[in-house]
């Protein structure tokens, strides 16, 4: 810190001593002089200004030395300013006692030794300095204290208030004079969550000593019976012989109140308020340690809800949100206080019980939560459907690990989506292997894929009244060589493809080579005519990228538009309907046709031929294959032709394996036949020889094996 100059004040009314003096004072550092010629002008400087010593002359007119030095020693600003007084006359000691009376330290008689003059003002102005420093200090102390944001308060060795802050009594709700005396005990108690002690004071002085600085949670009491916790810090002044103890102290209910909304934030999901990914496994961890313990069965439920995407991006985010709060609560609904619920991310949902007595428990709380779920849900006056798939994996005894339990409710999750949703499924052994074998086709599938292996045969579409072939569905297939001895069905691999991101590229693929070969057929007039029906999968139809994607492709080959046609099943439309609508007249648009695959086995197959674009409809292969059995079959057959002519649409039947399923299938007023009766899939190498009318069975079943069921 940077003191200020101290002031001297020399009074005397002589011109030349006041210059004696402040020459013989000059050699002093840090001082500055003040001079003042009569008593009256010394008081007037008095006024506004702190010396740190007057040296008085004593004889001077009007007032003398000694009534100044009374005055200034009378009042209560300057009373303990030192006043050293100077004479030039013999002193009695009658005079030297009345100096000292009226308030005088020092009575010097002139002339004055300097050396002894600039000695004695030199340890004034020390003392002045050092008393400056420490007011200063002290200034800056109780600045810092009151600056602090806490309470701070000196208790003596009794535990008495000797010093409190404002903060202090801001907290305490009392004022200064009210507090000074009063007992630490009076105003602090054991906290409810600490162990409680007789003499707190006590033992906080005593941890206080024995560690320096020691922190406790502590409730403060106040007026009208309030209460808050408050945190303290007390440090132990050792060396005082009172021992005393300063504590400082601030309310924490906010801090605690933060602290616990961050401990919410952390392990709860902020929508739902259910636990989160997190917190779910620390708690599945948890009861797994437990269940080896106790001996007891630990199940694990995995949830999604089915087709939650579509009601997202229909109805709005904000339905979307309502609903997984509705779920959420359902849950908490049908489970016990002791069962965790967490929401791992998106629509899935996780159900942690304990204590079960065997899987068929958790079997049980997975219908009633299939049964809670169904039930509509009423979200901004509109009446909401959602169904769930729940996997289920369970545990006796803690025996298996956390990743393990967590990868068998994935598998059992799994299957039960692919045994047709709003059910649950509980994991057994065998789910595993298929999970591994689907794991190791999907690899696989992978390595095909980016080398640019698969192979697409073609299924030829057979006209009656034109007698020849008029056109084929490409269908992938697993390529011949080098990825195993025995190729795998479509009916395995494409359900794959689906559920990653490479039934994208597998789509693109498969039109590339669909467009090269209806390129190549433009230059003979035996297969110009022909045109090609490629298979568009529900992820391909609802990607933002396919029709960037399509035109893509489609710019590297020349060939009428017309004769590529893009099948289409209805589960192309049961997410993101009105999107798809739009991207099927875009496709529209571009020259190409659309087709219904598999018409006729959908719940609402009727109300999309009102708004879709469609060209055909292919009546699907479970009707054809039971007409000249089943009467009823055969009229819904003809309903299903009446309805396309109605429409304007072509029609083609498929899977015809005999001549009995075609020949009925003639009569009922459909010409364009696809199936094993004609032709099964085969490679493009093989079209030509097909396309002789010579090779065509149109009398004789072909030497070819029919399966009940054809997979395309």
């Amino acid at each position: 810190m940077e003191l200020q100059p101290s002031k001297i004040l020399v009074v005397d009314d002589f011109k030349h001593n006041r210059i004696a003096l402040t020459k013989v004072l000059q050699p002093l550092e840090n001082i500055e002089l003040v001079e003042a010629s009569s008593g009256s002008e010394a008081l007037a400087k008095l006024i506004n200004n702190e010396y740190a010593l007057i040296l008085l002359d004593v004889n001077m007119p009007n007032m003398d030395g000694y009534e100044v030095a009374e005055l200034i020693s009378s009042t209560q600003a300057h009373k303990h300013t030192p006043i050293v007084m100077l004479t030039a006359h013999d002193s009695s000691p009658k005079d030297i006692k009345r100096a000292y009376e009226v308030g005088a330290i020092d009575y010097l008689t002139k002339p004055i030794e300097s050396t002894i003059l600039l000695n004695k003002v030199k340890q004034f102005v020390k003392i002045s300095q050092l008393q400056a420093k420490t007011n200063y200090l002290r200034s800056e102390r109780e600045v810092i204290l009151e600056a602090a944001g806490q309470g701070v308060i000196k208790f003596n060795s009794e535990g008495k208030v000797q010093f409190i802050n404002s903060k202090a009594c801001q907290l305490l709700h009392s004022d200064n004079d009210s507090l000074l005396g009063s007992q630490f005990n009076l105003w602090f108690k054991t906290a409810e969550t600490e162990p409680c002690h007789d003499d707190l004071f006590l033992f906080l002085r005593t941890q206080a000593n024995e560690q320096g600085i020691f922190q406790q949670r502590v409730t403060l009491f106040i007026e009208d019976n309030k209460t808050y916790l408050v945190e303290l810090t007390c440090t132990s002044a050792k060396k005082q012989l009172d021992a005393s103890m300063i504590v400082l102290f601030q309310d924490i209910s906010d801090r605690l109140e933060m602290e616990n909304r961050l401990i919410h934030l952390a392990n709860y999901d902020t929508l739902t308020q259910l636990c989160n990914r997190g917190s779910f496994h620390e708690q599945l961890l948890r009861a797994l340690n437990r269940a080896k313990r106790v001996k007891s069965t630990v199940a694990l439920l995995f949830l999604d809800l089915d087709r939650f995407k579509q009601i997202n991006d229909t109805l709005g985010h904000d339905i979307g949100d309502e609903l997984l709060k509705g779920v959420a609560q359902r849950l908490k609904l049908v489970l016990r206080e002791s069962d965790i619920a967490g929401r791992l991310g998106g629509d899935e949902f996780a159900i942690l019980l304990e204590d079960c007595h065997s899987s068929a428990d958790a079997e049980l709380v997975a219908k009633k939560l299939i049964s809670s779920i169904a039930q509509p849900f009423l979200l901004q006056h509109k009446e909401i459907l959602i169904e769930t798939s729940i996997g289920i994996s369970c545990t006796v005894n803690g025996e298996h690990n956390i990743s393990t339990l967590l990868k068998w409710a994935d598998i059992a999750l799994y299957a039960a989506k692919s045994a047709g949703r709003n059910c649950h499924q509980l994991f057994i052994p065998a789910m595993s292997a298929k999970a591994q074998k689907h794991a190791l086709i999907q690899s696989k599938l992978h390595k095909i894929i980016d080398a640019d292996l698969l192979d697409v045969h073609y299924q030829g579409q057979y006209s009656l009244s034109e007698k020849r072939f008029v056109g084929f569905e490409a269908l992938v297939r697993w390529p011949r060589v080098g990825f195993g001895k025995t190729p795998i069905s479509p009916a395995l691999f494409i359900p794959i493809a689906e559920q990653t991101h490479l039934i994208h590229k597998l789509g693109e693929q498969t039109l590339t080579q669909a467009c090269r070969l209806l390129q190549s057929w433009q230059g003979s007039t035996e297969t110009r005519h022909l045109s090609i029906a490629v298979n568009l999968s529900a992820k391909q139809i609802n990607s933002q990228d396919f029709l960037a994607t399509l035109e893509s492709v489609i710019s590297k080959f020349r060939f009428p538009k017309g004769q590529l046609t893009f099948e289409l099943t209805e589960t192309a439309f049961l997410e993101n309907t009105e999107t798809v609508v739009r991207t099927m007249h875009c496709i529209k648009d571009m020259g190409f046709l659309l087709a219904l695959d598999d018409f006729g086995t959908g719940y609402s197959s009727l109300s999309y031929l009102q708004k879709l674009p469609l060209d055909i409809l292919k009546i699907d292969q479970c009707f054809v294959q039971r007409l000249g059995q089943c009467n009823k079959t055969s009229a819904l057959v003809k309903a299903i032709i009446t309805i396309a002519q109605a429409h304007d649409m072509n029609v083609v039947a498929e899977g015809v394996e005999t001549k009995l399923q075609l020949d009925c299938i003639e009569q009922l007023g459909c010409s364009k036949i696809q199936g094993y009766y004609f032709s099964k899939p085969i490679p493009p190498d093989l079209i030509n020889a097909l396309l002789n009318p010579q090779v065509i069975p149109i009398n004789n079943k072909p030497k070819l094996p029919l399966p009940q069921s054809v997979v395309k």
